[in-house]
């Protein structure tokens, strides 16, 4: 959605925080100019939109001001419920034709109505082999929405020159550079702080976007309920090595040789057995409600037509650091899950940050890694 320049920053900004990232593309690779990463304060964000613009505004600033990115131009990531995806069949035709046909028959797919959003689309090519058909990505965003953060990021200084819906720009940061034909559709989902990001790929190309409720935030509320702490303290507890997904459900006999270990720095350290339960007791509860909301989608796309089988899944988001994340969905889903490699993309890390840190910050740099990406 937009026209990007050259050295584009990637901006990803969502409950939790600001995440930006700066890239160079040369000899077919990337290169790292510089990563930002800033907590941002209650209030500010709600549901993937702006709660207080003036607010956003001033932590921008003050983000920015902290770093030293080249320029000023970025591409925004978006993702609520004022934004819709679609990927709908046209006979083929030629460009102008086609965002004529694309303006028409949207007004019958898109829950909004079509003078208050912006719209834009892409064709992905034919249908089948031999179709007269082609799929054409469509995508809707409410202009009120669109316009409170266009606001707020020219009010910090910045100037907005395109935007893009976060879940396909995980198509660029986070699905691996070859797939063969054999995998069938991929899944690729960011777990942010309040939303998870849901695109499912064929051939390549999306066939499925979605974006649900759950992320880190929800974790942590399940963590301290379940647990009798305060939403601080389990936000840092999901973060605990000690805490990971799925041990509480293995017997003794399938107890693995790390979960022994486990076992035996937290007797040393005098972690809390009864805490570590209801931590972990908490936090599965809230995995198992995402995974059910995860499961409809896959069923969904079960439900279109020539659908393939997904056979692999890749976790980014805050939520991939919870430890056994990546385990712990391919359970529930009966799915080979793994967390995303970002690192793969890149050619080499000139930025502002050693190559250790980037690896811990990995997957909560997916969406604003695929928005640099968009840039270049």
């Amino acid at each position: 959605m937009g026209r990007f320049r050259k050295q584009d920053i990637g901006l990803d900004i969502d409950r939790g925080a600001l995440k930006a990232v700066q890239l160079s593309r040369g000899g077919g690779s990337y290169t790292l100019q510089h990563v930002g990463y800033h907590k941002l304060p209650p209030g500010v964000i709600a549901d993937g939109e702006v709660a207080d613009r003036d607010l956003l505004a001033a932590e921008i600033k003050e983000f920015w001001g902290a770093h030293s990115f080249k320029g000023k131009s970025v591409i925004l990531g978006v993702a609520n419920q004022k934004v819709v995806v679609r990927v709908l069949p046209f006979p083929k035709m030629n460009p102008q034709d086609l965002k004529s046909a694309v303006g028409f028959e949207a007004q019958d797919h898109i829950p909004m109505p079509l003078d208050e959003a912006v719209l834009d689309h892409i064709s992905l090519g034919s249908a089948d082999e031999g179709s007269d058909l082609d799929r054409v990505l469509v995508v809707a965003a409410q202009k009120d929405m669109v316009s409170r953060y266009a606001s707020a990021i020219r009010d910090a200084g910045l100037r907005l020159t395109g935007i893009d819906v976060k879940a396909l720009a995980l198509t660029r940061s986070i699905l691996p550079n070859a797939l063969f034909e054999e995998v069938g559709a991929v899944l690729l989902m960011d777990i942010g702080a309040e939303l998870t990001n849901l695109v499912v790929l064929q051939g390549g190309a999306p066939t499925l976007t979605r974006f649900v409720q759950g992320g880190s935030l929800y974790f942590a509320q399940s963590v301290a309920d379940a647990a009798n702490i305060s939403e601080e303290e389990a936000d840092k507890q999901l973060m605990n090595p000690k805490v990971r997904l799925g041990s509480a459900l293995q017997g003794e006999e399938g107890q693995s040789e790390a979960a022994d270990q486990e076992a035996e720095e937290e007797s040393e350290d005098d972690f809390d057995p009864a805490l570590a339960y209801d931590i972990r007791r908490g936090l599965e509860d809230a995995v198992q409600l995402l995974a059910e909301d995860i499961q409809r989608s896959i069923e969904y796309h079960y439900s279109q037509p020539e659908a393939r089988e997904v056979s692999q899944v890749f976790v980014s988001g805050e939520g991939a650091l919870v430890g056994g994340m990546d385990d712990y969905l391919s359970e529930l889903l009966g799915i080979n899950t793994q967390r995303a490699n970002l690192l793969g993309k890149l050619g080499a890390n000139r930025s502002n940050v050693s190559d250790e840190q980037i690896k811990v910050m990995e997957p909560v740099l997916a969406v604003s890694f695929g928005l640099a990406m968009e840039g270049e």
